[in-house]
């Protein structure tokens, strides 16, 4: 949420990469704090985007929501979750947004993948592009490559389409946009064998991994 100022409401969304840590306080305060790491599939430019704003938020069952809490790290309710993600998904496929992931055009310039834009957050992160991932998947399948677990075998309807995917060319490491070749450049993992690849600085490769199973 943007609340500093006008315009105010929804900037960015992503999913939450690690668990919860703690860390020096952001204004430099002799203490500890709780955070986590994002990676977010969408950060918008509130003076050259629009944001989902905090009129639209209190409209309907999205009104139940606290959109203007006095702290961070508020969850919002169970309850109107769904609705959100609904309402945030219509307008990032109706709006004019410049890096819109949530968009496929049969373009040709659109089968050139490039990864990067990075983004001044707490950290420096990438955006990953999700038509890149969904190319990989669709080449490699929903097993991992390192140690062939399937989350739908196991978990029946529960893990279908659920993998990770990892980047052989590690994105942060970059710092730049590049192109990418989603059936060379990446491959289907499983979180724990993800895990595994990024114990060192210099991730492990997928054979080094697979050559530690026992």
């Amino acid at each position: 949420m943007r609340l500093g100022k006008e315009p105010k409401g929804i900037m960015a969304s992503g999913f939450i990469s690690t668990p919860p840590f703690l860390s020096k306080h952001w204004s430099g305060e002799d203490k500890l704090v709780n955070r986590v790491l994002i990676d977010f599939e969408v950060i918008l430019n509130s003076n050259i985007e629009p944001l989902l704003s905090l009129e639209e938020l209190n409209k309907g069952v999205l009104a139940k929501g606290n959109w203007t809490p006095q702290s961070y790290g508020v969850e919002i309710s169970q309850e109107i979750t769904a609705e959100l993600e609904s309402k945030w998904f219509s307008f990032l496929t109706t709006q004019d947004i410049r890096n819109n992931p949530f968009i496929q055009t049969d373009q040709e310039t659109q089968k050139v993948y490039t990864e990067g834009s990075p983004n001044q957050v707490v950290v420096t992160k990438y955006e990953r592009n999700p038509f890149a991932r969904k190319t990989c998947i669709e080449h490699y399948g929903l097993s991992c490559v390192v140690c062939g677990f399937n989350f739908k075998n196991t978990y029946g309807n529960l893990g279908e389409d659920f993998i990770h995917v990892h980047h052989l060319n590690q994105v942060a490491t970059i710092g730049k946009e590049y192109k990418i070749d989603p059936i060379k450049d990446l491959r289907p993992v499983c979180p724990n064998c993800h895990a595994m690849i990024h114990k060192k600085k210099e991730a492990y490769s997928i054979d080094e991994i697979k050559a530690l199973l026992q």
